[in-house]
């Protein structure tokens, strides 16, 4: 066979990954002619990828030693030129691990050369390691302190970290020796718009489309921000736009589901679902989605399937851990772990699911938020409750706790809702001061988490209640946590006792909840508890609520003591106030009746 042929032979398997062929071939070529440079480039090169590092060294040594000091530096940058082109040959293809051996070797033979720190930075960050790129592109803008594209990489790195003070920066590092780059000032809105500088991000948006009109990925972005401030028209115009421009684009098909969700146009909602599921059977952001939407309509055996997909975003990774994930079989006589996802209330709810368990003839360990712990150790039957981080004891299997739902075949029929579940501890005492002539207790809670990403709708403003403060014959009594619970001062004087200073945990709050006749609040972890005591609650639900408030109706299947208030209109409190304020005063009169 010719040495062209052998050569040709010997890349095809190398592209193939076959590096014992290659090799073999590359050798074959070599002692056809020793005087063919490229071949011992390449026959490097392949030990290289196949994990014979010293070797493919000594091969390109061999080669490189046998000239002149001239002819050396020659054939060295001859190598470095081939190493280059398969480095950015491998990270078009994404093979990254590839490409970051070759990059590491150029280094070795080179360690001053810029653009090479850039494309190992590249390699190694779509990897996932981003402190190792980050490291890379700093040593390379040491060497070139003026490369924007290395800014924008450095950015970038820095962005998927969450460290957008240093991401902006790069950006405007970048976007400072090359203005007119699109591509670092979509990524430059995106930074700002995680910071919650919403205009400033528009218009870094709408500067990259004047510069790029085209680019179906920002008018997505832009959509996702004015669909976050109401601004409907101007977000379903960008996204159409993007899907315009790329018909096939799971992300915007995505983005618009979520758009027609948030109006509550569930049945659209769910065909972009479809249509992006089509595109792309794996995308995960729109098996959420659908699973988000079809729980809210109460199609719970479809919806918990879907629902399992939360593991699949990058935004929620799951904690594996070394036994099985249980699945349904006989757990008799074992140990089964509760692990904790989410939020408290979330905890809060599904613990329900204990006695179901144990009536399988398991035991229960139960991990769980701190805060939680001292509340959670008092429910009958559980082994064990551990906080998050904490060491686990000896288990046979674990099971996510939401997950629970999909193995036991909940229905809307047969969700367990026999209450109260949880129960007091004797030995917390919080002791309300009720003042002489008060018809009711009242707790109130006006905001959540605000960590969680639909705080924003979801949490009010304690002047939002005031119209309710004024009823007579009502103590009531401020369940909220700081920082909010500052509020108090802020309207002061106010007809609102601030029990802050005295809950320090679930176990407290829960004591003081039992002495109450009503709870309101917003959607957050103490309408979990109230309901879960068997307590009389009110929750006040934004205009496109959580899925597990359903659609519509004022009642919930998941706590019979509980009643809805809904938004008619996206951000509405005052019209939900009104309502409640009259629902207060009937009770109240109900409860004068009964004297």
């Amino acid at each position: 066979m010719e040495m062209v042929d052998l050569a040709q032979q010997a890349a095809r398997f190398l592209a193939q990954d076959d590096y014992e062929q290659a090799i073999a071939l590359y050798e074959q070529c070599i002692e056809s002619d020793p005087s063919v440079m490229f071949n011992y480039w390449m026959l490097g090169l392949t030990l290289l990828l196949d994990g014979r590092e010293e070797e493919a060294q000594a091969c390109w040594l061999s080669a490189i030693i046998a000239g002149n000091s001239a002819e050396m530096e020659a054939e060295t940058m001859e190598l470095i030129k081939v190493l280059e082109t398969e480095g950015i040959e491998r990270l078009e293809r994404g093979k990254y691990e590839q490409a970051e051996r070759i990059y590491l070797q150029i280094i070795e033979q080179v360690p001053d050369r810029a653009i090479t720190y850039n494309n190992l930075g590249n390699a190694v960050l779509n990897q996932g390691k981003q402190e190792e790129a980050i490291a890379y592109y700093q040593q390379g803008l040491e060497l070139q302190p003026n490369d924007a594209i290395t800014y924008y990489h450095l950015g970038t790195a820095f962005h998927q970290l969450d460290r957008l003070e240093e991401a902006i920066a790069c950006y405007q590092n970048s976007l400072a020796i090359e203005p007119n780059s699109a591509a670092v000032l979509n990524n430059l809105g995106n930074a700002l718009q995680r910071q919650g500088k919403s205009a400033q991000a528009i218009a870094q948006y709408q500067q990259s489309l004047t510069l790029d009109p085209n680019d179906a990925l920002t008018y997505n972005n832009l959509g996702s921000l004015f669909n976050a401030q109401g601004k409907l028209e101007e977000a379903l115009a960008c996204f159409q736009k993007g899907l315009y421009l790329e018909p096939n684009n799971v992300e915007a098909y995505s983005n618009l589901a979520a758009f027609y969700q948030e109006q509550r146009q569930y049945e659209k909602a769910l065909q972009c679902c479809d249509r992006a599921i089509e595109i792309d059977p794996n995308y995960a952001d729109s098996h959420w989605t659908r699973a988000l939407i079809l729980l809210r309509l109460g199609d719970y055996k479809r919806g918990f399937i879907e629902y399992e997909w939360r593991w699949k975003r990058k935004e929620n990774p799951p904690r594996i851990l070394p036994k099985p994930i249980w699945d349904g079989s006989n757990i008799a006589g074992k140990t089964i772990l509760l692990q904790a996802e989410q939020g408290m209330g979330d905890m809060i709810q599904f613990i329900r699911y204990l006695p179901e368990l144990l009536n399988l003839g398991c035991q229960v360990i139960f991990e769980c938020h701190l805060p939680l712990v001292k509340l959670m150790k008092n429910i009958a039957g559980v082994k064990k409750v551990v906080a998050i981080d904490d060491t686990l004891p000896e288990f046979d299997v674990y099971i996510p706790l939401l997950s629970l739902p999909l193995v036991l075949g909940t229905t809307i029929e047969t969700i367990p809702a026999k209450i109260p579940y949880l129960t007091l501890l004797e030995s917390v005492k919080v002791k309300l001061e009720t003042p002489v002539g008060n018809r009711l207790k009242v707790g109130l809670v006006w905001a959540g988490n605000p960590k969680h990403l639909d705080d924003r709708k979801r949490s009010s403003s304690l002047k939002y209640f005031m119209p309710i403060l004024n009823i007579p014959n009502i103590a009531f009594y401020s369940l909220q946590k700081e920082p909010k619970s500052a509020e108090i001062n802020e309207l002061s004087p106010v007809n609102i006792v601030n029990l802050s200073s005295k809950i320090k945990d679930f176990a407290d709050t829960a004591t003081v909840i039992n002495q109450l006749d009503l709870v309101i609040t917003v959607d957050t972890a103490a309408a979990h508890l109230a309901g879960a005591l068997g307590k009389p609650v009110w929750v006040l639900l934004c205009y496109n609520a959580d899925w597990r408030w359903m659609t519509e109706r004022e009642d919930s299947p998941w706590y019979p003591t509980m009643r809805l208030f809904r938004q008619n209109q996206q951000g509405d409190w005052q019209e939900v106030m009104a309502r409640v304020r009259e629902a207060l005063q009937q009770l109240l009169k109900e409860k004068e009746s009964q004297k």
